[in-house]
């Protein structure tokens, strides 16, 4: 008696790999952007596919997960990083343009500012340029930036900008405006924003 043995299985081809950031791992890791595929198998040989392509997702190498294609609109760490360190160089330079560019407790504030959210090799001559670069809009970085940021990462952002400001006396109205689109653009509500800027203002006078 001739016993057949037949069946269907799920095989997966790598359609593109990357780095992206694995909400299981909680950091950067190498994923594989899969598609399978459901094959007919005679004697657990696989001879033709019987569908078209199903379960489409990306996998983390490290842990194995796997993840809707969303996945891959996270920013990686490396990624936010950089466009947390271009949203601090941005907002600074506005408040600078907006009081004092050449009063030099403000310029020692933004540089040290910068310095401590990633760039120890930043200096004043790097301020200069950032001053002769960015642009006067810089909502679409913002938002974007807001979109990736926590609650303390966006009251980070903002305390820094108000301490430059108070480097060479009270908020002006230009810097007050500045300080307060700010946060309005990362997505902190009126309140959140004035109480932190109100905070800010009162560890300074201490």
């Amino acid at each position: 008696m001739l016993l057949l043995v037949w069946g269907f299985k799920v095989f997966y081809k790598v359609l593109d790999t990357g780095t992206f950031f694995c909400p299981r791992c909680g950091g950067d890791r190498a994923f594989e952007h899969r598609v399978g595929k459901k094959w007919f198998r005679l004697y657990w040989i696989p001879l033709f596919p019987c569908s078209g392509p199903i379960n489409e997702h990306v996998r983390c190498t490290t842990c194995q997960g796997m993840y809707t294609l969303q996945a891959l609109n996270h920013p990686t760490s490396n990624q936010l990083s950089s466009l947390l360190l271009d949203g601090v160089r941005g907002v600074l330079v506005h408040v600078l343009r907006a009081g004092s560019i050449q009063s030099p407790g403000p310029r020692e504030i933004a540089v040290s500012e910068i310095q401590a959210h990633g760039l120890p090799g930043y200096d004043d001559a790097s301020l200069q340029a950032d001053l002769d670069v960015v642009p006067g809009d810089i909502s679409g970085l913002l938002t974007n930036l807001g979109g990736q940021l926590a609650g303390p990462g966006k009251e980070d952002l903002l305390r820094a900008a108000v301490r430059v400001a108070l480097a060479d006396g009270p908020l002006t109205d230009l810097e007050r405006n500045v300080v307060n689109s700010t946060g309005a653009i990362l997505g902190m509500t009126q309140a959140h924003a004035l109480g932190v800027i109100a905070m800010t203002e009162q560890s300074a006078q201490r």
